[in-house]
């Protein structure tokens, strides 16, 4: 029976467990595993911001050239020289917007609209360009003027 027991019971030292080494592997595991998925969160959020500024600078550019070419075109377009730049400055919050015209003679005008735009620290550029006519408006009051756009691509975003 001596003999039986001494078989059974080994020595506590030289006996080596498993489970210590699993549970620290397990949690550097994991704890690699929660640190990449906060990166990859923390790329995301800053990704959606610098989109959320685009697409705040292509809406101010973008509206600031609808709002000038809804309003009525003034006679001083036409009395401008070829190559003459007028600009306007509109600065709403973050978001500031130039528009520029550009005589091109005959009654053409070029329309550029810059927005720049600024979300949660991510700054963002726009740019929108029309080619427009100034006509007189004969539906209007007389010596009235309106914007008559140009066929074909006549709005374009620019890069």
């Amino acid at each position: 029976m001596t003999e039986k027991t001494a078989k059974t019971t080994t020595n506590p030292a030289s006996r080596s467990g498993f489970a210590l080494p699993l549970s620290l592997f397990m949690l550097l595991t994991i704890a690699l595993l929660v640190a990449l998925l906060l990166d990859a969160a923390l790329q995301e959020l800053r990704a959606s911001r610098g989109d959320l500024a685009a697409a705040r600078a292509q809406a101010a550019a973008s509206s600031a050239l609808a709002d000038f070419l809804s309003s009525r075109p003034d006679s001083a377009l036409l009395s401008r020289p070829r190559g003459a730049v007028t600009s306007s400055l509109s600065v709403a919050g973050a978001d500031t917007t130039l528009l520029s015209l550009q005589s091109l003679g005959g009654g053409l005008v070029r329309c550029v609209a810059n927005a720049h735009s600024w979300s949660f620290g991510a700054r963002a550029d726009a740019a929108t360009i029309a080619f427009v006519h100034v006509l007189p408006d004969s539906n209007g009051a007389p010596g009235a003027l309106r914007f008559r756009r140009l066929p074909g691509w006549w709005w374009a975003q620019l890069p």
